[in-house]
This record gives structure tokens, sequence and C-alpha cells, in this order.
């Protein structure tokens, strides 16, 4: 194929002759279909790279399921399957304490563990903790009732909040600063700093006095030697208790002891969060 011929003369500035493609037009040619293999190999790349996203998405929670131990759980009879990660998701839980290791529990013969309680509205107490969510049938208050119920025996404060209020849980570090005097306290509101200021006032502490954690019991188990090893001979401590929406404890101005035995602290004190209409109030109760 001749690409060009003919003289380089001012009247024959086409570059072409015979017929024959100037190599000004097979270079524009050349590069238009570069241009479009290109981009079609961009297209293609950009495909594979979407599907290799939702191919490791899925390789991911297949490899997370087969990975989780699963667990047999008996709700007053019904029976139901799901992950220790699952239960234990949610902090201070009474599934996080009960499998936390420290507690000694064992399944029945059929590999299952059992727990005394209604099993009929479990599921979406299970799917809860497996996804956060809570979705319930409209126009259904009991069915709110009852579950408020079980969150409080479970202990499952973000939903007994959404169950109270139907708002969920904000994080505890959204909009809120946390208390510096309790810092590490997982009870207390720390969002309410007076709080804090009010038991330190009630200690004969300065309102910012920081309170070091020595012993929590999901963490550190319940069980009383436990107890003595991590708190015995470490001063004046406060005692904060949950117990579903409740939260109460204690002031003991005197170091706790294994030594069988009484002692005596003038300045002891109980005292609870007491919430009304979800305002939330401090009492003090002196001990004798």
């Amino acid at each position: 194929m001749k690409l060009f011929t003919g003289s380089s003369s001012s009247n024959n500035n086409n570059h072409h002759s015979d017929g024959g493609h100037s190599i000004d037009e097979v270079n524009i040619l050349y590069h238009t279909l570069i241009d479009n293999e290109r981009e079609k190999l961009r297209r293609e790349r950009d495909q594979f790279e979407k599907e290799k996203a939702i191919f490791e998405m899925y390789y991911q929670k297949i490899q997370k399921f087969h990975s989780c131990e699963t667990v047999q759980l008996n709700i007053g009879g019904k029976k139901f399957c799901t992950t220790f990660e699952t239960l234990k998701r949610h902090r201070d839980t009474f599934f996080s304490a009960m499998f936390s290791g420290y507690i000694p529990v064992k399944p029945n013969k059929e590999g299952a563990y059992f727990i005394d309680r209604d099993g009929t509205h479990f599921h979406y107490i299970l799917n809860y903790l497996r996804t956060g969510e809570l979705i319930l049938p409209k126009n259904k208050p009991h069915l709110v009732r009852m579950l408020l119920l079980e969150a409080e025996f479970y202990q499952i404060t973000d939903l007994i909040i959404e169950l109270q209020t139907g708002n969920k849980a904000q994080p505890a570090n959204q909009n809120t600063q946390p208390s510096s005097a309790f810092l590490e306290s997982t009870i207390l509101p720390h969002d309410k700093p007076e709080f804090s200021e009010k038991l330190n006032e009630w200690a004969g502490c300065v309102a910012d006095q920081r309170w070091k954690l020595i012993y929590r019991g999901t963490r550190d188990t319940f069980q009383s030697e436990i107890f003595h090893q991590k708190c015995d001979n470490q001063g004046a401590t406060y005692t904060i208790v949950k117990s579903g929406p409740s939260i109460f404890g204690g002031y003991n101005p005197v170091s706790w002891s294994s030594q069988t035995g009484y002692s005596n602290g003038r300045d002891s004190f109980l005292f609870s969060l007491v919430s009304i209409l979800f305002t939330i109030s401090l009492n003090k109760v002196a001990t004798k």
C-alpha cells in the first residue's frame, strides 16, 4: 500500500495521491484505535475490581462464620443457634458475663445452654445482638413491654434505651465527653459529669478527683477470691452496680480485707441513680 507519493511543492499540501492515506490520517486512525482499546481495558479493569471487592466481602463474611464457634441456646424450651461472638458483642450484658470464661457454665446433655426465660420473642433479642437494629411489627405495644422485660433481664443497655424511648442509644463518644473522675467506668452516664462531682463531694474529695478501676465483674469474674485479690488493701473504694436499667452502689472508706470479721466505716453510704420520666437523679443513703 502506497502511503505517500508526490512532490513536496506548495500545490500538493494534502500529502496523498492514487487514493492512498496520508501519514497524518494513518496516525489519527492508529491513536483512535489505541484509545478505544484503552477505554475497553479500563472498563474491564473497573468491572474486575468491583467483582473482586464483592468476592472479598463475601469471602470475609463466610470466613467469619466458619471461624466462629457456634453455640446452642435453649430459652424456655425453644432452641436457638448462634455464635459466641454474637452473644458477647455488647459489653456488660448477661451473655458477656455468662460466656466470659470466668463463670463455670456447662451445656446440658443435648449440648445446649438452658436459660429459664420465655423464648417466644427471643429471636428479636438475638437479631438485635447480631445487627444492632431493632425491627418490630407496628402497633404492638404489648410486644415492646415483653421485650423490655427480657432486655432488662439480659442487661442489654442499648436495647433497653431504644425500647423505652423509641430512639437508638448514642455511642458513648458521640456528642459527649467522658467524665474524668470515673473515666474507666462503663456504668456511670458519662454525659452527666455532675454525678461524678456529687460522688466526689459525698466522699469528701475535690470535684475532679480521679478514681482508678481495679475490678470489673464481667472482666475479672464474680468470684470472691478474685474480688479480694484485686480490691484488698486498696484504701477507699466506690462500688458501682448495674442491674438492668438500675444503677446503684456504695462508698467504703475502709480497705477491703479477706480477714474474717467486720470493720466500721462511719462515712460509708449507699447511693442509687433513680430515673423518673427519663430524668435521672442521684440519691444518697447513710449506713449505720
